[in-house]
């Protein structure tokens, strides 16, 4: 693609693909990463809109009741390929990535690729959000279909409790559209932990499950 001729330092860009992979999963501060890696604002701002348009990199904006104030917040900013962001952090071997501080943003990372492929699926097209209130909660995954949403919880945990739904719930009492909840964890039990509120593990096929509760 001819964009990429704009690269002026492919060792500046690489350390920006590896900051961005460090990174995945997080509010996305354009500032904060030219400072860290030492380039200028407007290189870091034009090679992370190259990686968009390579389709390496998206944004998920936030979800709010109000579509105004969903205009002005900040994004996140994900790898496309999860297998990707771990490499370019500088994770080659299983050891490694399971003792990594950032394995969080790389299992969301696995999970956004599942929902974008869902959502791309479903009829209407679903859009992809993330929730976070201004004292921190924050449900990873929202997906908006018209005037309802599924909201998606994404826990490290292999034993998952209504504890660990206790964003969803708030996500629930500020959302009424936000019909149901899925709590995915790393372990292989299937069970509501809440009437609305659903965990089940990550690589279960949960789009087609989690439709409505037990009786």
């Amino acid at each position: 693609m001819w964009e990429l001729s704009q690269i002026d330092s492919l060792v500046d860009f690489r350390r920006l693909l590896s900051s961005l992979a460090l990174r995945t999963g997080d509010v996305l501060n354009q500032s904060e990463l030219a400072r860290e890696i030492g380039i200028s604002q407007p290189t870091v701002y034009r090679d992370v809109r190259l990686l968009e348009v390579s389709n390496l990199v998206s944004r998920i904006p936030p979800f709010f009741a109000s579509r105004t104030k969903r205009l002005v917040k900040t994004p996140k900013a994900f790898f496309v390929d999860p297998g990707l962001s771990v490499y370019l952090a500088g994770y080659h071997d299983p050891q490694a990535l399971q003792g990594a501080r950032e394995r969080g943003g790389f299992s969301e990372t696995l999970v956004l690729l599942h929902l974008r492929i869902a959502s791309e699926l479903s009829v209407p097209h679903a859009k992809v959000h993330f929730w976070r209130t201004g004292t921190g909660k924050e449900v990873e995954f929202v997906l908006e279909t018209g005037r309802v949403s599924l909201a998606f919880e994404v826990k490290v945990t292999r034993s998952p409790s209504l504890r660990d739904a206790e964003n969803l719930l708030a996500l629930f009492d500020e959302s009424p559209s936000t019909v149901r909840g899925v709590l995915l964890h790393r372990g292989s039990e299937v069970k509501w932990v809440h009437s609305k509120a659903l965990a089940v593990p990550w690589w279960w096929s949960w789009v087609e499950e989690a439709g409505s509760p037990e009786s």
